[in-house]
């Protein structure tokens, strides 16, 4: 037996995201991956079993970079204020991480969420599970964001305007407007603004 290359799954998932940020998801294949890191197919099989298994970890590890900062700073990772951003409110948070979301895609190829849709429907649910899981840990983010913000009305955190809902508003219209590829209405934060703040 020859000498066989010693590769850590972390440096496969690594050369199959950057295919899919170059190429598109339609480009990412076992082999593909394999020829990227320079080692045999069967190597990339051993740390990633499926295709399924391979695009679920890229989709994980794109919307986990996506939203790192923002989401670091919410939990408060990095940050010796209580506010949600630097110098900031709840509003200004959401403001941010809808850019950081618009430039994280910018970094994609721009048929990387099309690609989802075309995968086939086992990957396909596969992808939007590990995207589900992602967003569920940004909505929570968002909540502790706002229950951090000590500027805004608490008395007003009620009904629709209660925190899970809220952020459950905000997310949605952020992720619409990205895959519709248009910028996020300014509106949305007026609205907030007016009513969560004297």
């Amino acid at each position: 037996m020859g000498n066989r290359p010693v590769i850590q799954k972390e440096q496969i998932l690594e050369a199959a995201y950057r295919i899919a940020t170059t190429q598109g998801l339609g480009a990412l294949s076992i082999r593909a991956v394999a020829a990227a890191c320079g080692v045999a197919v069967g190597t990339v099989y051993h740390s990633y079993p499926t295709k399924s298994d391979l695009v679920n970890d890229v989709v994980g590890l794109f919307w986990q970079r996506a939203f790192a900062g923002r989401m670091g700073a919410a939990e408060g990772v990095g940050t010796a204020s209580d506010e949600p951003c630097a110098g900031g409110d709840f509003v200004d948070f959401c403001r941010e991480l809808a850019g950081e979301m618009a430039r994280a895609l910018e970094e994609f190829r721009s048929d990387f969420l099309d690609g989802l849709t075309a995968l086939g429907a086992y990957d396909l649910a596969v992808a939007r599970r590990r995207e589900a899981e992602s967003f569920a840990h940004v909505r929570q983010g968002l909540q502790v964001a706002l229950e951090r913000d000590p500027r805004l009305r608490r008395d007003r955190l009620v009904g629709p305007l209660a925190p899970e809902p809220l952020c459950a508003l905000v997310w949605e219209t952020m992720v619409d407007a990205a895959r519709h590829r248009r910028p996020l209405d300014e509106t949305l934060f007026a609205l907030m603004r007016t009513a969560l703040y004297d």
